[in-house]
């Protein structure tokens, strides 16, 4: 996993995020801050603190600050662009922690994440009061509206083959095997892995909302009408 956040006076809300997403070895976190930050001792001391947690569980090279310039929005985000592409891990899932911090590099952070491709990016932010917090994945908000997707999506729900897919919607195995590679992008499916091929797919948790998202299934607005009668 690859952490990205920006650090502002309150080290609080990053340090929960860490410690709620199960930071460990082989994670990587980069803390992004404008580049006059050790000007302001609140930052300075909120980063310190933020280092003496995260360091012991991930050692000190895999924690990095990403210093922005501030004087142009497209430089903060070409900058952090490269820095996060030269740090995914492994699994390719970056969690983006958006509490606190300048607003600024909230912005910066969120629009960049949406520019890397392949990879599952998950955004979260607390609470002021501490009261809780929300946890969003991108994908099913960067994956265009595609009526093929959703009738794929509901029949893999109800447990269907590709190939009993293919049937129903009248095209070849090969044409969902295709459109089940481009949901895979958007992490709306997951493969079930075999030894040497998929055995087959299964619909991912951010899939689901993309169908709530656009109307959902036939199948699941007929079961809420009949529950209402």
């Amino acid at each position: 996993m690859l952490a990205v956040f920006p650090v502002g006076f309150d080290e609080k809300f990053i340090i929960r995020a860490l410690m709620r997403n199960q930071t460990k070895e082989g994670d990587r976190l980069l803390a992004v801050v404008p580049n006059d930050y050790k000007k302001e001792e609140r930052t300075v001391n909120a980063l310190r603190a933020i280092k003496d947690i995260a360091i012991p569980l991930i050692g000190e090279g895999n924690f990095k600050i990403i210093e922005l310039p501030t004087t142009s929005g497209e430089e903060m985000v070409l900058k952090l662009k490269s820095a996060i592409e030269n740090n995914i891990t492994e699994d390719r899932r970056v969690i983006t922690i958006l509490s606190g911090g300048m607003r600024p590099l909230n912005v910066i952070i969120l629009l960049t994440v949406i520019t890397i491709e392949n990879v599952r990016v998950k955004v979260e932010s607390d609470f002021e009061n501490l009261s809780g917090f929300i946890s969003l994945e991108l994908g099913p908000f960067l994956a265009p509206k595609n009526v093929r997707w959703i009738n794929i999506l509901c029949r893999l729900k109800a447990g269907k083959s590709v190939r009993r897919i293919a049937e129903e919607l009248g095209v070849s195995p090969a044409t969902i095997s295709r459109e089940l590679k481009n949901l895979l992008k958007y992490s709306l499916v997951e493969e079930i892995s075999g030894k040497n091929r998929p055995l087959g797919y299964v619909v991912t948790k951010a899939g689901t909302f993309y169908l709530r998202l656009h109307g959902g299934c036939i199948e699941d607005l007929e079961e809420e009408l009949g529950d209402g009668e």
